[in-house]
């Protein structure tokens, strides 16, 4: 007897995993609490994932998939290499429902960290975000809107990482005005020295027009 269909793909069953987490959290969060987003039951969830543990490795290598997508985006829908970078810093956080959904979010990368698994996750997440912003530090330094003069693109692709991780935990502790404006500011901030041209923040218009179709948080507290 050939086995029976799955009516809901694990790809959905993660999704739900991640708006659940961001809700109550990694330690609150149960199988039986996902199971319930998707109309599954935590048995089913056992026989797919085996455990609570798997299920949240699965979940952070569904995440790394998305680090690769979303510089591509960025490179794609700009055709300034400046405009893509703060594109892709802007974007990272994804859809909020608000501060506590973000710091849950935060949590999850640290809730497992003395888990050999998820330490070896956590910093390929980091490798692939320093990675992408490296590469679009080049194309803009390529393109003359940076200065290569005494620029490492690998080090500050890794202070942007940094720096930009920082406005995510800032932003969520403070719980005032818009994540994505924060984020853009921070990070004009330090790319200023490097800038040619007028030194603004870049992508202003389109970070507007992001806020009002994606409803990422924007509205002043």
């Amino acid at each position: 007897m050939s086995p029976r269909p799955r009516t809901v793909q694990d790809d959905v069953i993660l999704d739900a995993a991640l708006k659940v987490l961001g809700k109550i959290g990694t330690d609150r969060m149960t199988l039986a609490d996902v199971g319930a987003e998707v109309g599954l039951s935590a048995a089913t969830l056992v026989q797919r994932f085996g455990s609570k543990r798997e299920l949240m490795l699965a979940l952070f290598r569904h995440q790394l998939t998305d680090i690769h997508k979303r510089f591509e985006s960025a490179i794609q829908t700009h055709d300034s290499p400046l405009d893509a970078l703060f594109a892709a810093a802007v974007d990272r956080a994804g859809v909020l429902d608000g501060n506590v959904t973000l710091a849950h979010r935060l949590a999850f990368y640290l809730s497992q960290i003395e888990d050999p698994e998820f330490q070896a996750l956590a910093a390929e997440n980091s490798r692939r975000a320093i990675e992408g912003f490296k590469a679009l530090l080049e194309r803009a330094v390529e393109a003359g809107e940076l200065s290569d003069g005494y620029m490492d693109t690998t080090q500050l692709a890794e202070t942007i990482y940094s720096m930009h991780m920082g406005s995510l935990l800032t932003w969520s502790i403070a719980n005032r005005g818009s994540l994505r404006v924060k984020s853009r500011r921070d990070l004009d901030m330090l790319i200023r020295p490097f800038r040619r041209g007028p030194r603004k923040a870049s992508a202003d218009s389109i970070d507007r027009a992001a806020d009002r179709n994606t409803g990422t948080i924007a509205d002043a507290r």
